[in-house]
């Protein structure tokens, strides 16, 4: 009897105080934009407070601008905001936002606006093409009608040309003259710091609200009177013609002396905008966060319901006459309106449209961004997505970096990068070079080292380079042993193991084997790196040492190179992450529990991999003090003491790609990655956003190197491999391998037989 008892209250728990729970919705709390709007929200909190009807209250949240109301609602600090349909798409793609209500309009209840482009009869507007180096006013970025509708027209048009893949703004700016495009400033949309000024001109608002969402010209009625004031053009609704001309306050110019220029190029009368306008908007609408439940949602609907029935007009002009009043017995409702403009508020389009109407819930399949906007969103988002470079395809060389490849291409594609990213599979870092120079991939990240051959045979080029802990984007070599260990340094090597990141890169071989070639510790074998270091070292581990790509053919001589290596089947001593002993941390990891006595790496190694920063299990019981750096004096030094115990600075990996490719698809892959860092660079986000510079547990440095801070574009200037790498380093590769002259000798030669062709023919000329 017991247990049904405690069944029976149960499910009188679920089917009876359910209801109860989620109808207990006591404050609501609206997000303001302005001091304008915080007023007129005061105002409609304080009749819904006073009248008995609303069994709820409502309070006002003011914001810098819509982006911050947004980040309150999604973060529950805010529940309610009013959104033009252009930043309904954005909040609910990256806010997570819905609307549950829409607004209606005039006496005609119509659920949208036409947007139209303004301009003076005197303008001389004979085509699109003549818009080019105009003022424009616009109404924001990233509103419908005054953003999205004109600048996707005029780019499928191809009457602008897209600059910037991932950047309206900067697109834009190539072809307005001085505009005020309210938010083109702000961290969502210049995302790199770097958009054009002139897009702010004509703006009017002072220090703290210059081209910011509060500006006196932004919204349509800011943009028409940036049009008014000096602008040649604004981006607009139909009706802001009407609304702003039909002001006691109005100076302007007379509603007969502008015109709306149409899509096709003409021009025509302000009332012709049903013929002449760039397309159909829907209304504004009122949303709130997606993680809202079902009934909370329709108590939002139905406070709103209740709310424009109390405080609404029947009839809107939007200038202040109202034709039928609701009928409100409430003292306070009867002088608060809801929807019109009222002088008093020293603004217009607060909280709502002035010519709203009306408020009509959405249903279920409409509470979505893109359930509300339908067509409209894949006719006008969709075009401003246009990139006319197809694709980046990214180069990778082993199963863990592309299935970290594939992870980064869906989070680029989540936030619209574009050109999309496209991972291609190569089977080693010189097949890659070797794919980019016949067109079948783009890019690829490389070491100093594999950069200096992608140059060299490959006519490669670094664009984008990491930059660690250092100011530059650099890092310094070290030499690493136990610090137990005090029979190993730097002067007495021989016959001792030795860990390396991979043959041919910068830290684990071009930089200690010229120093100990150099300084005649080891004997060089006919600038035979690999021999020379086979001769020398004990046992090591060399990823890539037998592969022939590097010029060293299986031979039995070589095979204590991978002595120490521990890839298995064909895996085993490659140059890629499918050796575990590949890398930084892979010669440190051989060094640890591989045998080897001393390992080559940068400076960062220690660190990342000591006191819980790996926590792979050979890595956990390790502390930074453990291991001590070997000076080229023979000395050791502390493990932080790298910038005066070292093997030499090398220029740190970048991102290459072909020499040849034309300058606007190499700026394409640049900003596509510098626009990602904005968004994955950090590496302490949420748990399940992508990292670009976090490798997955039991693996590192999967495409960028897990140290890297940030990636910064490598100057035009810089470019050749020669000006990257620099000069200690070219004499280092020159010591290591002898081929790496060669390129300098064969220009050489070419030099002097074009001169001496020159003299020869310049002597024949003279003695004719």
């Amino acid at each position: 009897m017991d247990s049904q008892k405690w069944v029976w209250i149960i499910l009188f728990t679920c089917f009876y105080l359910k209801p109860a729970i989620s109808n207990d919705l006591s404050t609501i709390t609206w997000c303001t934009v302005s001091n304008a709007e915080q007023r007129k929200c005061n105002d409609f909190s304080r009749a819904v407070n006073r009248t008995a009807s609303f069994k709820v209250t409502l309070s006002c949240q003011q914001a810098a601008d819509k982006d911050k109301c947004m980040d309150l609602l999604d973060t529950g600090r805010a529940d309610l905001l009013t959104l033009d349909p252009g930043e309904v798409y954005i909040a609910g793609r990256y806010n997570s936002l819905v609307p549950v209500m829409a607004e209606v309009y005039g006496s005609e209840e119509t659920s949208g606006y036409y947007a139209v482009v303004v301009a003076r009869e005197s303008l001389n507007i004979r085509t699109l093409a003549d818009l080019r180096d105009k003022k424009a006013c616009f109404p924001g970025i990233g509103q419908m009608a005054g953003w999205v509708i004109p600048i996707s027209v005029l780019i499928d048009k191809d009457i602008i040309e897209v600059i910037d893949c991932n950047n309206l703004i900067k697109t834009a700016a190539s072809f307005f003259g001085p505009s005020c495009a309210p938010n083109s400033l702000i961290d969502k949309y210049n995302p790199t710091g770097d958009n054009p000024m002139h897009m702010c001109d004509l703006c009017a608002g002072d220090k703290s609200t210059r081209c910011s969402g509060s500006d006196p010209y932004a919204n349509f009625d800011g943009a028409f009177n940036c049009f008014v004031n000096g602008g040649d053009i604004a981006f607009v609704k139909h009706t802001t013609v009407d609304e702003m001309t039909a002001s006691e306050s109005y100076r302007g110019p007379h509603k007969n002396q502008l015109k709306l220029i149409c899509p096709t190029g003409f021009t025509s009368s302000v009332d012709s905008y049903k013929t002449c306008n760039w397309g159909y908007v829907p209304s504004h609408a009122v949303v709130t966060t997606s993680a809202a439940h079902p009934d909370q949602k329709f108590l939002y609907q139905r406070f709103l319901s209740q709310a424009a029935s109390k405080f609404g007009a029947r009839w809107n002009d939007g200038g202040g006459r109202r034709w039928q009043d609701n009928s409100n017995p409430d003292t306070i409702g009867s002088t608060f309106s809801l929807f019109t403009y009222n002088e008093k508020y020293e603004g217009r389009n607060l909280l709502f449209q002035d010519l709203t109407v009306n408020l009509v819930p959405l249903e279920e399949s409409q509470q979505t961004f893109s359930g509300y906007l339908g067509s409209v969103e894949k006719t006008f988002q969709q075009k401003l997505q246009k990139c006319p470079i197809p694709s980046a395809r990214l180069c990778v060389v082993s199963d863990q970096e592309m299935k970290k490849c594939q992870k980064m291409k869906t989070a680029f594609r989540a936030r619209m990068l574009r050109p999309d990213l496209v991972c291609i599979k190569g089977f080693s870092q010189i097949n890659c070079m070797q794919l980019i120079r016949e067109n079948a991939a783009d890019l690829v990240v490389l070491d100093a080292g594999d950069i200096y051959r992608a140059g060299q045979k490959y006519n490669l080029m670094p664009i984008v380079a990491e930059q660690y802990d250092l100011e530059e984007p650099a890092y310094y070599v070290i030499a690493v042993a136990r610090q137990p260990d005090k029979d190993t340094d730097l002067l007495y090597l021989k016959g001792k193991r030795s860990c390396h990141t991979g043959i041919g890169m910068a830290a684990g071989w071009v930089i200690p084997m010229s120093f100990l070639l150099s300084s005649e510790r080891m004997r060089s074998y006919g600038c035979d790196s690999a021999h020379a270091a086979a001769e020398f070292f004990q046992k090591s581990c060399v990823p890539g040492a037998l592969s022939r790509e590097y010029s060293v053919v299986g031979d039995t001589q070589y095979n204590t190179l991978c002595d120490l290596c521990h890839g298995s089947s064909s895996y085993f001593c490659s140059k890629s992450s499918h050796e575990p002993f590949f890398g930084h941390t892979g010669a440190l990891r051989c060094l640890v529990e591989g045998g080897g006595e001393i390992a080559f790496v940068k400076h960062t190694t220690i660190l990342e991999n000591t006191a819980g920063k790996n926590q792979d299990w050979w890595s956990r019981p390790m502390m930074p003090d453990d291991f001590e750096l070997l000076c080229r004096d023979g000395t050791r030094a502390p493990y932080d003491m790298h910038e005066t115990c070292n093997l030499g600075k090398v220029a740190s990996n970048a991102i290459v790609t072909d020499r040849m490719k034309p300058k606007e698809y190499i700026n394409a892959y640049i900003d596509l990655f510098l626009y990602a860092q904005q968004y994955y660079g950090s590496k302490y986000s949420e748990e399940f956003t992508f990292k670009m510079f976090v490798s997955e547990d039991g693996f590192s440095d999967l495409i960028f190197q897990d140290a890297t801070q940030q990636l910064k574009v490598v100057p035009e200037s810089r470019r050749d491999y020669h000006e990257y790498l620099g000069r200690d380093f070219l004499q280092a590769m020159r010591i290591v391998d002898c081929t790496a002259s060669s390129s300098y000798v064969t220009a050489s030669i070419m030099n002097v037989a074009f001169l001496l062709l020159a003299l020869i023919f310049c002597n024949q000329s003279i003695y004719r």
